[in-house]
């Protein structure tokens, strides 16, 4: 049995918890396998979420159970050409160093009050 090309077979019956693509198109790889059963990742072909399945094989019967999910990442939205220039515009004009820049603020607030 080529698990392969049965678990892309299989997927096209399944849609993305997350985006609700169907998995067709996902990218789909054997990571190992132990005695009967295929320990296999799917990457979403749209969103990149990706999880770990178990598949089991008994009998020329295929039965697929989710590994441990990895936990659901906050998505942050992507920045916007507005926002790259206006930091393109802030760091021309910067005189400051990299420690400052990138500090947190309660901890300049701190260096600038004990330079006093």
């Amino acid at each position: 049995m080529n698990i392969l090309r049965f678990l892309r077979e299989q997927a096209k019956d399944y849609d993305c918890s997350v985006c609700g693509t169907n998995h067709s198109r996902s990218d789909i790889r054997v990571l190992g396998k132990l005695e009967s059963a295929w320990i296999v990742r799917v990457i979403c072909s749209k969103c990149q979420t990706s999880f770990k399945l178990l598949v089991v094989v008994e009998d020329k019967k295929a039965a697929i159970t989710p590994v441990k999910e990895e936990p659901e990442r906050p998505r942050r939205p992507a920045v916007s050409l507005d926002e790259v220039i206006d930091a393109h515009e802030f760091l021309s004009d910067y005189q400051g160093d990299v420690r400052t820049l990138f500090g947190r603020k309660d901890k300049v607030a701190e260096t600038k009050t004990d330079a006093s």
